[in-house]
């Protein structure tokens, strides 16, 4: 009787079974494979036991894996939750993030501020509207370098308060005789958050910003 090895019967059942990918095989595979060659072998040539402890090792190997990918499985699940929790903190919270534009609320103030690479003699912050005019203004005068903090009541230049809505913040000043322009970084209130199903960094839905990467956030408060 021909003894016929695990290979072979591997390519046999793979063959019979529409060309089924090898790397699916699991433990029960594996030991259906092993009994199904203990039955066909030639009982005067038994299996050699160094040959059978090695299908043994493989099939051990087969089960570590897949007992592996459990495991990693749970432990993706599990970061999931956990960065969800951690993200889901932030709801109703005012985050920092560098960005030129404000929601401005019915009622309240936009706060933030403006990190100033040098000393300067005047420092501006503009509201402009969609159309790109001037709207408001929140003069800051001389200020030293490094972080300035600006809040804008929301009154416009007429003296009247502003509807509601998102607006251009711009931030200007002088350089000994140059008006340069400065990124500003606006405080927004936190509404949702949502974690890729895919991985990734968790996102927050900010008012008047939508959404943005948590990674993006410079401050909490």
């Amino acid at each position: 009787m021909e003894l016929r090895t695990l290979e072979d019967l591997q390519l046999q059942t793979t063959a019979s079974k529409a060309k089924k990918d090898a790397s699916s095989l699991d433990q029960n595979d594996f030991m259906t494979l092993m009994l199904q060659q203990l039955k066909s072998q030639d009982p005067f040539k038994p299996t050699d036991n160094t040959e059978f402890i090695s299908q043994m090792a493989q099939l051990t190997s087969v089960s570590g894996i897949s007992e592996m990918n459990e495991n990693l499985a749970g432990l993706t699940k599990s970061l999931y939750s956990a960065q969800l929790l951690d993200a889901s903190s932030l709801i109703g919270k005012d985050v920092l993030l560098e960005t030129d534009f404000a929601a401005l609320p019915s009622s309240g103030n936009v706060k933030g501020q403006v990190n100033l690479p040098t000393s300067t003699t005047a420092l501006d912050i503009e509201i402009l509207a969609p159309s790109g005019e001037v709207i408001g203004k929140v003069p800051l005068g001389p200020q030293s370098a490094g972080a300035v903090n600006f809040e804008w009541n929301g009154v416009g230049l007429d003296g009247e308060r502003i509807p509601p809505g998102t607006y251009q913040i711009r931030a200007n000043y002088l350089n000994g005789n140059t008006l340069e322009a400065a990124a500003t970084e606006i405080r927004s209130e936190v509404l949702s958050v949502s974690v890729p199903a895919a991985g990734g960094s968790p996102q927050i839905q900010v008012q008047g910003l939508g959404t943005v990467s948590m990674s993006k956030i410079i401050e909490i408060s």
